[in-house]
């Protein structure tokens, strides 16, 4: 069940086959329904219908922790620390920010809390930091996505290649090569993290070969 539609953030072909995967798998999809309350054996909608459940998982976004407002930190409507380019605390130069707890702007607007962007923000705030010791300034932080990875089971997957800004591109890959695909970034090799630590461009050339297989 969810407000929008499962995959909605891929392009058309690639979010054909999640569809398609769920549906060969008996699961059923409510889309467009908004959930008002978790009972102990049901879900009910707003409205008033119950959809009977023996266990409900629940997925609704990150916020960040109460203590980074609690310290006085500037945060966001989601408690995400603001920062600056160089993944500093607008507030508080002292502290750094990265991954889910940090509110990075970027051009298309606020990073989303994956790993795809708490890795990078990670390293480059370890690069900032060094650099500050070492009586340097600190380069402003770059990001641009490659990918949206949707596993289906131990078996099955779905990637969709993108922009930048995170829309999505005409390269997918899916079954088999998407399984692969993501094992491999999944598993975080030292090669995979050096390049995300070079802003992502190499990585991105690679998915746009790997989309057109």
């Amino acid at each position: 069940m969810s407000r929008g539609r499962t995959g909605s953030m891929m392009g058309e072909r690639a979010r054909a086959y999640p569809d398609a995967a769920l549906d060969r798998i008996g699961v059923e999809v409510r889309s467009g329904v908004e959930v008002h309350k978790v009972l102990p054996d049901a879900v009910e909608l707003v409205g008033g219908e119950l959809i009977p459940s023996d266990a409900t998982l629940w997925t609704a976004g990150t916020r960040g922790l109460p203590l980074a407002a609690e310290s006085g930190l500037s945060v966001d409507a989601r408690g995400r620390i603001v920062v600056d380019p160089v993944l500093r605390s607008v507030s508080h130069p002292d502290v750094y920010a990265v991954g889910d707890a940090a509110a990075v702007t970027r051009k298309f607007g606020v990073m989303h809390g994956t790993c795809q962007g708490g890795v990078p923000t990670g390293l480059h705030a370890a690069d900032s930091l060094i650099a500050t010791l070492r009586g340097r300034t600190p380069k402003p932080f770059r990001f641009g996505y490659v990918h949206q990875p949707v596993s289906l089971g131990r078996k099955d997957a779905v990637i969709q290649f993108t922009r930048p800004d995170d829309s999505p591109r005409r390269w997918y890959l899916k079954g088999p090569f998407a399984i692969s695909y993501k094992e491999t970034v999944s598993s975080s090799p030292l090669p995979t993290v050096r390049l995300l630590k070079r802003g992502l461009v190499p990585v991105r050339a690679f998915a746009l070969s790997a989309g057109s297989r």
